[in-house]
Formats: structure tokens, sequence, C-alpha cells
């Protein structure tokens, strides 16, 4: 998947970019909106940004769960090794504590990721506290790409592209 960041700064921009990308079949669960304001946009009835997607919670969950998997690994090849207690542990130790840990590295991980801003968002937010508004529009072939692109080159040149991400996901 690839996402495109374009900054605009009227709301009559955001409107008439949603509008050209759905004639030309980019849905609207595909384009996302980060403004200053989120209830101006709600009542334009403008797909807006979630918590998912701005905050870190899906990245630092991802990478909590991932410390969690290879300490639940470990501490479950020890106790399977050790055998505490005097009791030995089978797979099913190693199994549990590997699912046990991945879990809650992912609850930790996500805690931190919800207090902070999405890391692919980060080098825009200076210019959205300024005014401007973010539109994110996310396309799965190139067929969509060529579309998008000449979309915004040929009807929304007030818009301006501030990046574009191959292979984005939210976890990386």
């Amino acid at each position: 998947m690839k996402r495109f960041y374009y900054m605009t700064k009227s709301l009559s921009s955001v409107l008439g970019i949603h509008r050209d990308l759905e004639e030309v079949g980019i849905g609207y669960n595909r384009m996302y909106v980060l403004g200053k304001n989120h209830t101006v946009l709600e009542e334009a009835h403008v797909h807006t940004t979630t918590p998912w997607e701005e905050t870190d919670i899906m990245h630092s969950g991802f990478v909590g769960a991932i410390g969690g998997l290879v300490c639940g690994l470990l501490i479950g090849l020890i106790l399977v090794a050790v055998a505490p207690f005097g009791v030995p542990m089978g797979t099913v130790a190693l199994i549990a504590s590997t699912a046990f840990f991945t879990c809650l590295g992912a609850w930790f991980g996500g805690l931190i990721g919800i207090s902070r801003r999405n890391h692919h968002l980060e080098r825009f937010l200076p210019d959205v506290e300024r005014g401007e508004y973010l539109v994110m529009v996310d396309t799965d072939d190139s067929n969509q790409e060529r579309s998008v692109r000449r979309i915004m080159t040929e009807r929304h040149r007030e818009a301006r592209m501030a990046a574009e991400e191959d292979g984005y996901s939210p976890f990386f």
C-alpha cells in the first residue's frame, strides 16, 4: 500500500479533493483528513482521523508484542530447563509464558503509544497546528496511484504534495 500526504489550507479544497477522488474510485475509507478542529471536519462529512491514526498505539503495541514474545520465549525456556519447585515444566509452560508476555508487551506498548503522536505524522503537525489540513490517501495499486496523482495535479494545484510512503503500514 502507498500513502500520499497532501497539505491544503482550506476546507473547500479538502471537500473538492474528497469529491474528486471518490469519482475516480478512491473510496471514502481510503482518505483521512487531519485538521486542528475535528468538529469542523465532521460537520462537513469528511473522513477524519481517529485515535488509531493520530496516536502511535498500533506501532508501539506491535513493538511491545515483539518484545513480549522474546521475553516470553526466554522465560518459558528457562522454566522448562530449570523446573522450578521441583515440578517439571513442559511445552505448555513455554506456550503459556510466550502468550502471556506477548499480550502483556502489546498492552504496555499500546499504553505508551496512546500517549504519543503517530510517528508517520509528526513532521506534518506544525503545519496542522497553524490551521492547514493534512489529507492522506491510501492506494492499493498503480492504477489508483496514477489516478490520485492525475487528480491532484490537474484539479487541486492548491494542495501541495507533502510526502508519499511506499509500503505504508501502521505497524512500522
